[in-house]
């Protein structure tokens, strides 16, 4: 059954400029070629994301290409994607940066898409002073203090503020359990953004929080019902997440679910236990303005499937790194 209502943030596809410095090309040739790093997870439970995004990037680079984009002096660049898998580690992400700055030398990285990946690569990244933009990571340490990182999402500060707002002025809640992921930059970021807007707006909020990787969540969603929440904020990865939905239902709880970014819209609204529920997104296949329509309709039909919400954020950041070397007329 479909998710209703659906609160949806919307990213409109377009474009801001950013004064990015002039980094060295690839290799010196008459015609010059932009070199985009592109760091994803594409193994472990992640991998389809990777791989959902990377196919977005493609497209982006695809559909810049065949439309001229970006030019220098009157002339077409070429752009090459570099494509390097952060496993899914912290560690990895800052090394594949590192890597794809100084051996590489590339124009700018994008990604990693996750707050925790995004965070290790963007202190990577600022330390050898490359242009990094980030499609999803919504914590604000990610680019704070550091005037070489981007991100393309809204932040957890604006999500929560959004959603802590809307279950108090409309919705009428006054009581609402959050269970975060405790190892989670993303999930600890929104579950405090979120009790800061709903307890400035008169409402009470129980905080529980588990380890990654704890699948069984019988037991902590019994403790999060015993403070009788009118509502649940699930501020989690999406495998989590419905299974933390299947459970509160199961457990007899009728009220409302809530959620961030990090859901899977498509997915939940498949699902029963989801009916009613709210959470944020940055974008739709049917969101407003015409250059995100356009490209909804030039996506569906280049590839068969619709774009996804990771996909129009991919596309923004590439457009961002492109328009930025067209504004500066340099690579």
């Amino acid at each position: 059954m479909a998710v209703a209502p659906r609160l949806a943030i919307l990213r409109v596809m377009l474009v801001p400029v950013l004064a990015v410095l002039a980094v060295a090309a690839c290799f010196r040739s008459d015609v010059p070629e932009v070199c985009l790093g592109f760091v994803a997870t594409f193994s472990g439970e992640d991998f389809r994301s990777g791989r959902d995004a990377l196919e977005a990037a493609r497209f982006a680079v695809d559909q810049a290409v065949e439309h001229g984009r970006p030019a220098i002096g009157g002339r077409a660049c070429r752009i090459r994607l570099l494509v390097r898998d952060d496993l899914g580690s912290p560690e990895e992400a800052a090394k594949v940066v590192r890597e794809l700055a100084t051996r590489e030398h590339v124009t700018a990285v994008i990604g990693p898409y996750s707050s925790g990946l995004a965070d290790a690569a963007a202190k990577a990244a600022e330390a050898v002073g490359v242009p990094l933009v980030t499609p999803s990571a919504t914590a604000a340490v990610v680019t704070a203090g550091r005037p070489h990182i981007f991100r393309i999402a809204f932040t957890d500060a604006f999500q929560g503020m959004v959603l802590g707002r809307l279950a108090v002025r409309e919705l009428g809640l006054h009581r609402v359990s959050v269970v975060a992921n405790a190892d989670n930059l993303a999930s600890r970021s929104l579950a405090e953004a979120f009790g800061q807007a709903f307890t400035a707006c008169g409402g009470e909020v129980s905080l529980l929080t588990y380890p990654d990787r704890d699948r069984d969540f019988r037991p902590l969603l019994r403790q999060a019902l015993a403070k009788d929440p009118q509502a649940l904020f699930l501020p989690n990865p999406n495998k989590e997440v419905v299974l933390q939905g299947l459970a509160a239902r199961s457990l007899g709880f009728t009220g409302a679910l809530f959620g961030g970014d990090s859901w899977n819209g498509p997915e939940v609204s498949s699902l029963s236990a989801f009916k009613g529920a709210v959470f944020v997104d940055h974008w739709r296949e049917d969101a407003p303005g015409e250059t995100s329509k356009a490209y909804a309709v030039a996506f569906r039909k280049a590839l068969k499937r619709p774009a996804t919400e990771l996909g129009a954020l991919t596309q923004d950041a590439v457009d961002v790194v492109l328009d930025a070397v067209a504004q500066a007329g340099s690579i």
